[in-house]
């Protein structure tokens, strides 16, 4: 019922609703901490898309919370200029490389998938601090001869959100916190920009294969637009240590019930 009303012509008032207000969740998620995803991903296959489909029409629902996140971090970037020019060299060719793979290799290698990336950027973000405190407890620990090392890693993450892009933020933050001296908000002035590019990159590819269901990816995107702007308002506010938790209670849920349903 709820995939045939989705995918034609007509949508019921619920599925509107169900489908603006998880954007409008996701907008105020993803430019406080990031993983946006983990909500809106869910929904989208609950509509009655396939795997692949809820991906890549989740890249367009979240879009415009990255882009009013970088218009409205604008400032932090003047702070954190060194090394931006190549990020975003990174971030276009890693988003294309990803929705590459994701098209050429289809539905059922992605959906086979889907548990294990969701436990990588669930993992990832849950031992991020711990990885970063043991780190930084080396006295001889340099974060400027390992920059080389960041970049790497940045670089896999940017073919990661090309693919998948669930928990991309998450991730980001985490190698963040382990290689520089990044505040919360300069790390989310850099996420939102690479972020947004990667994505634009990504949705291009997707659009070309015929992936994207518009109608429901466009409702959500509403309400992300919405809810990143309410965001600014709290973002600055709220502890950050709150939003963490909550994000990554979320994620462990919605990981389970992954391998629960696949495996």
């Amino acid at each position: 019922m709820v995939r045939a009303s989705i995918q034609g012509a007509a949508m019921g008032i619920g599925e509107v609703i169900l489908l603006f207000c998880g954007g409008l969740l996701a907008g105020i998620i993803n430019v406080i901490v990031g993983g946006a995803g983990f909500m809106t991903f869910p929904l989208l296959m609950a509509a009655g898309m396939t795997e692949i489909e809820a991906n890549a029409s989740n890249f367009v629902a979240v879009l415009p919370a990255n882009l009013v996140g970088t218009y409205l971090y604008r400032k932090e970037l003047k702070s954190v200029r060194k090394h931006l020019g190549l990020r975003l060299f990174m971030s276009a060719l890693g988003g294309l490389i990803g929705a590459l793979i994701l098209t050429l290799t289809g539905q059922a290698s992605f959906q086979s998938a889907v548990p294990w990336l969701l436990l990588f950027a669930t993992t990832t973000f849950a031992l991020g601090p711990r990885v970063k405190a043991k780190i930084e407890s080396y006295p001889q620990f340099d974060r400027e001869r390992w920059v080389w090392l960041q970049l790497t890693l940045e670089f896999c993450v940017y073919i990661y959100c090309g693919y998948f892009g669930l928990g991309m933020g998450i991730i980001l933050f985490a190698i963040y916190g382990i290689f520089s001296q990044m505040t919360l908000h300069q790390g989310n002035a850099v996420r939102n920009i690479t972020t947004s590019l990667s994505s634009l990159v990504a949705i291009a590819i997707f659009i070309h294969s015929g992936l994207i269901r518009w109608l429901p990816a466009l409702i959500m995107m509403s309400g992300a637009v919405a809810g990143g702007f309410v965001a600014v308002h709290i973002a600055k506010r709220l502890p950050a240590a709150w939003v963490r938790m909550a994000i990554l209670t979320w994620a462990a849920g919605l990981t389970g019930l992954a391998f629960y349903r696949y495996f």
